[in-house]
């Protein structure tokens, strides 16, 4: 009988899958070493967060660097938001922060090492037409408040005090940042009070600013001087503050024509704190990694002397000492981890040779016909778990959407939540109506535009065009859908924003122009299925080119037109990086194509990083993308609905 040989084979198999699984858990279990020497460290140090101590932490890594260079060093910025939850969540060793911690942070943890100061600056285009009389006036906590909180400057007359109708253009960070808060805590107020164009990052308020002549922003220092001349970037002004509040930048107030005078008026206090602010490394409870101890160390000795010199205060001797104090305890004690994906890398070997040995068992079968049987059954497992597994992974997602965004649900209703349009999370005030209509809006609109220049697209390279056009622009659409989407972000940056600003139409263009090729290249595919024998057919019968195109070829291919397009709004509701860059990411449902606006994927991707320190932050950005999970399930159910009554209609 066939199946005896199979007996010895499934105890092999049993034994297999428990060794291929051994190496994996073996792996994850940290390993312990001797402290080492401090002149033969080995390890790996990783860091991600704020854009004001970005800079400076780089020169720190690559000194270092060279100091061991048996020591692997990631470094990244991404805000200090999203170090604190990186570090957190033991992503990182260390985050960069660019303010204060939070109570709640502590309670989870973070230890904070004080490595320098810097300040937030307040910016202007330097070819404002009223820039003489803005830098003579400065600017106080006050009018700061009126231009981002209050709203009551809008124009550069009011500010001034004259009938100057120039408008005051607001630029303000959209992500969540250090700059934004401490700047926002100069005048007693939060980063969400902060109104105004919302742009990404330091380099993004900078270039914005930059690019508009009645522009008015805030930069950190490393962003607000250039590098190299140690002046105040090309195109840009800071604008004084006038600390004594008597309406006039006295000479005391002046120093800020280069880096050097900013940081002794920072350092002796004669810059106001906030904005000024103290910079931290953040780590997760005490390190004792010995590598990891060692760069802490040399951060707050050696380290410092790049400070001054890239436009930071040096840390005071006192956070020094305190650091140091902190450190004291770890230094000897240190056990060097693995690298914690060495387990992931083990597992995915394991089942790689678990399915290497299943591949294998025929050759252990004597006879034909129980190969054959086998490679049936196995067959048909493997696609029935393939088939399980993506309806579990849809429902699994949903699931542990849900259960995360149960706490933001249990203190409001889920009406309030869909409809409020007041979205404060310091405040515990949660209204996802702006986020949820601007991401309709953009989708329908994106469609609109793409969806007839496609489908005419289509048309004319499938029935009219010469065959050396297609040769031409069929890889010319490859290439454009396969580029990642920040091109068509940074695109929209240079060529649409200076024409319509940040806004609906530039966000839409943007999206339709990313869509168009993936779209052109699957009409192409649908209208290739047509017969050619309906085709002449129907012009044996009389009828034109365009009556054959019209009334047979888009009439057969109506269903799998349907289906593209739907593929398409899925594509565009969901689209992050790319409509972060261009939409102004400000909170307010969009009343015409050129007014800012805030969908939800722009909304998890700019403030996904505070969630870990603001209580139910981490609830409502689950809540964002249930709902947008939910959008887009609802998008694909109605195609659904919609495509076979179009299918039983044709029938």
């Amino acid at each position: 009988m066939y199946f005896k040989p199979m007996i010895p084979v499934t105890k092999l198999l049993a034994a297999m899958i428990t060794m291929s699984l051994l190496p994996a858990t073996i792996s994850c279990k940290e390993e312990k070493t001797q402290p080492q020497d401090l002149a033969d460290l080995k390890g790996s140090i990783s860091i991600s967060g704020a854009f004001a101590l970005y800079p400076l932490a780089v020169q720190w890594t690559n000194e270092f660097g060279e100091l061991h260079p048996e020591v692997k060093i990631d470094i990244s910025a991404g805000g200090a938001g999203k170090g604190m939850t990186d570090v957190l969540n033991g992503m990182v060793d260390f985050a960069m922060l660019s303010r204060d911690l939070h109570d709640e942070e502590r309670e989870k943890g973070a230890i904070d090492y004080i490595v320098g100061r810097d300040a937030v600056l307040p910016m202007v285009n330097a070819s404002n037409p009223l820039i003489g009389k803005i830098l003579a006036k400065g600017i106080t906590n006050e009018d700061a408040y009126k231009i981002w909180v209050s709203g009551e400057y809008k124009t550069w007359g009011q500010f001034l005090g004259t009938g100057d109708n120039i408008p005051i253009k607001v630029y303000t960070r959209s992500d969540a940042c250090g700059a934004a808060q401490t700047f926002a805590a100069w005048f007693n107020s939060q980063q969400d009070d902060l109104g105004g164009t919302a742009v990404y990052g330091d380099p993004g308020i900078a270039k914005a600013v930059n690019e508009d002549p009645y522009g008015i922003g805030f930069n950190n220092v490393a962003y607000a001087f250039d590098s190299q001349t140690s002046r105040p970037v090309e195109g840009l002004l800071i604008l004084p503050v006038d600390s004594d509040k008597d309406g006039v930048i006295s000479e005391d107030e002046r120093f800020y024509d280069n880096k050097d005078q900013l940081v002794r008026a920072v350092e002796v206090d004669k810059y106001p704190s906030p904005p000024a602010r103290s910079l931290y490394l953040i780590s997760k409870g005490v390190p004792t990694d010995s590598a990891k101890v060692a760069f802490l160390q040399y951060v707050l000795r050696e380290g410092q002397r790049f400070n001054e010199p890239s436009g930071y205060v040096q840390a005071s001797q006192e956070a020094k000492a305190r650091s140091f104090r902190l450190l004291d305890s770890a230094t000897g004690q240190g056990t060097l981890r693995k690298n914690s994906t060495s387990g992931i890398v083990s597992l995915f070997i394991g089942l790689a040779a678990l399915l290497f040995f299943l591949l294998i068992v025929p050759s252990f079968m004597k006879t034909l016909t129980a190969r054959r049987v086998y490679r049936q059954k196995l067959s048909s497992i493997v696609m029935f778990i393939l088939t399980i597994a993506s309806v579990i992974l849809v429902l699994a997602m949903l699931g542990g959407l849900l259960a995360k965004s149960l706490p933001i649900l249990k203190e409001n209703s889920l009406w309030e939540l869909l409809t409020s349009t007041e979205w404060k999370p310091s405040a515990r005030k949660f209204g996802f109506a702006p986020f949820i209509m601007g991401t309709i809006a953009v989708t329908i609109c994106s469609i609109l535009i793409s969806l007839p220049l496609s489908l005419l697209t289509a048309i004319y390279l499938t029935e009219y065009s010469h065959k050396a056009v297609r040769k031409v622009v069929y890889p010319a659409l490859d290439i454009l859908a396969a580029l990642p989407s920040v091109i068509y972000g940074v695109w929209g940056i240079i060529m649409l924003i200076p024409m319509f600003g940040y806004s609906l139409l530039t966000g839409s263009l943007v999206l339709s122009v990313m869509v168009l090729p993936i779209m052109i290249s699957l009409f192409v595919e649908i209208f290739a299925t047509v017969s050619t024998d309906l085709r002449d057919a129907s012009t044996s019968l009389g009828a034109t080119k365009w009556q054959t195109t019209r009334k047979v070829v888009i009439r057969k291919s109506l269903p799998g037109i349907f289906a593209a397009t739907v593929l398409a709004l899925s594509k565009c509701a969901g689209e992050t990086i790319a409509v972060m860059m261009v939409c102004g990411s400000l909170a307010q449902i969009p009343t015409s194509v050129s007014s800012p606006f805030y969908t939800l994927p722009a909304l998890i991707g700019n403030n996904y990083g505070e969630m870990a320190s603001i209580p139910l932050y981490e609830s409502a950005i689950m809540f964002a993308a249930l709902i947008l999970m939910v959008i887009v399930l609802i998008f694909n159910i109605l195609s659904r609905v919609i495509l076979y009554r179009i299918q039983k209609n044709s029938q």
